[in-house]
């Protein structure tokens, strides 16, 4: 076994990758070594994924507290994006790049976390957490056998890192409860876990100690900040004539629909917009992410908020709450300097009218826009009472099952979102890279025009039965999806 400490993984991570040390990394790493489990609070472009590189490499070269990392995220589009620079990372050490691996609902090259570095989203890591594998979904949903205690056995060996956490929540609760009911799992094993975000309220962190109570979670914060100068103002309308076309300008919105017509207005005024939304397919998302350093002009939803590590001079943004706000101003003079935002008004979609409010309050107040707006930020955090008992009864009921599982997934239709997602395939393509995630009801949507059930790319015949949602119904039978028209400009046609 490897006589390095975690900070001197982390201290060769650094200089590989030419960044500058981090105490609340380091701090991090310790608290680790020292049997705890760490909520780590850091701005925007701290470069808090480091944390997991350092982690891989000591999972690579061998340590005294876990045998793999595995790394989780709330959106499935930001997951192959962070396997990429990891598989990159390790090949420059000399390492195979087989030895990370991507795992979501459509991508499973580590279907049971046995890599040394595993990437997947909040939805696979609680199913194969409670004893449902993603890989083996279908036949669990048939009452058949899966090999549940293969994933499981590698997270009771791994550290766990949640990303991005402010994400999480959801109105429903469901996101949030699975997430708490999975680090309760996980302090009872005494598995590590490190929880991540920019902008966590001190009413979340409180929820969070509160409900895990097996472990000690230490929490760890650096006030690091880059030397940038923001000014804040509030602005009725996006006006595309004072767009200054020579400094680089990020607008927001809340909505695809409103993204696209933004990104269609700002192509009638001769601009070249970057459009960004959750509805591209995996090829097309990557390859402007990839173009995002040399943009003048990007139009994005709220998908921006995660693991897009870029920086612009001036922000449009639609009126949110502030923790989302914090993290789209986070993209503003990322690196130092001076940078601009402007607040549009709130078109009353995605967000909570009264949170907004009282958001756009503080700001108005306080003429500023960054993670000290949190300090005094308060907010409900609801739970799913029912659903946190059925999570920790599966976990700690050696006679559960996945068949348990499946019933109740049956019955919740998703444990981690107030919606469950379906694949959209344009006609003759089955590949994750060219599917588009869609909720029940888009693709409720689309069978109701005349989109077709697919299986492997070619349409078969399927009947509604009406006794559970859509997505258990697609597995059920063995369905991959629906086809959905596409255009490599603005996305997926719905």
């Amino acid at each position: 076994m490897s006589t390095s400490s975690l900070v001197d993984y982390y201290y060769e991570v650094c200089h590989v990758l030419g960044h500058e040390p981090r105490k609340g990394i380091e701090r991090t790493l310790e608290m680790i070594e020292q049997g705890n489990s760490v909520i780590l609070t850091a701005p925007t472009g701290y470069g808090k994924t480091s944390l997991t590189y350092a982690l891989g490499l000591a999972s690579l070269r061998g340590n005294d507290y876990f045998e793999r990392v595995i790394h989780v995220l709330p959106l499935r589009s930001v997951v192959q994006d962070l396997n990429a620079k990891l598989v990159n990372f390790v090949e420059r050490l000399n390492y195979p790049g087989r030895v990370v691996g991507a795992y979501d609902m459509d991508f499973h090259d580590t279907p049971y976390f046995l890599r040394k570095v595993n990437v997947t989203t909040l939805d696979s890591f609680v199913l194969n957490m409670f004893k449902l594998p993603v890989s083996e979904i279908s036949r669990g949903l048939k009452g058949m056998g899966t090999h549940y205690e293969v994933p499981r056995g590698a997270i009771y060996s791994s550290v766990v890192v949640f990303d991005e956490f402010h994400l999480f929540p959801e109105e429903s609760g469901k996101g949030l409860t699975s997430t708490i009911a999975s680090l309760r799992a996980l302090s009872r094993m005494g598995v590590p876990f490190v929880i991540m975000s920019a902008t966590l309220p001190q009413s979340l962190k409180t929820l969070i100690r509160n409900q895990v109570t097996d472990v000690t979670v230490e929490e760890v914060s650096d006030n690091f900040s880059v030397n940038r100068k923001l000014t804040v103002d509030f602005v009725d309308t996006l006006d595309f004539q004072r767009i200054d076309r020579e400094r680089r300008t990020l607008v927001v919105l809340n909505t695809r629909r409103k993204a696209i017509e933004t990104y269609l207005e700002a192509r009638k005024h001769s601009l070249s917009p970057v459009l960004i939304h959750s509805k591209l397919n995996a090829e097309d998302r990557r390859r402007r992410v990839e173009g995002l350093r040399d943009a003048k002009l990007v139009i994005s939803t709220q998908v921006i908020e995660a693991g897009v590590d870029v920086s612009f001079d001036v922000l449009y943004t639609e009126a949110a709450p502030i923790p989302s706000m914090v993290q789209r101003a986070g993209r503003v003079a990322r690196y130092g300097g001076e940078g601009e935002i402007h607040i549009l008004p709130f078109s009353g979609k995605v967000y909570d009218r009264e949170e907004v409010e009282k958001g756009v309050e503080i700001v108005e107040k306080e003429r500023k826009l960054d993670s000290s707006l949190l300090l005094n930020y308060d907010a409900e955090y609801p739970l799913d009472s029912t659903l946190l008992t059925s999570l920790d009864l599966l976990d700690e009921g050696a006679f559960f099952s996945s068949r348990t599982t499946a019933e109740l997934l049956k019955t919740e239709c998703s444990i981690t979102r107030e919606t469950s997602l379906i694949m959209g395939f344009p006609r003759g393509c089955r590949s994750p890279a060219c599917g588009v995630p869609l909720t029940e009801e888009e693709a409720e949507h689309l069978l109701q025009k005349g989109a077709t059930p697919l299986r492997d790319g070619s349409p078969v015949e399927w009947k509604r039965r009406g006794r559970y949602c859509l997505s258990i119904d697609f597995m059920l039978n063995g369905i991959d999806g629906v086809s959905v028209d596409y255009d490599r400009e603005t996305g997926a046609i719905i």
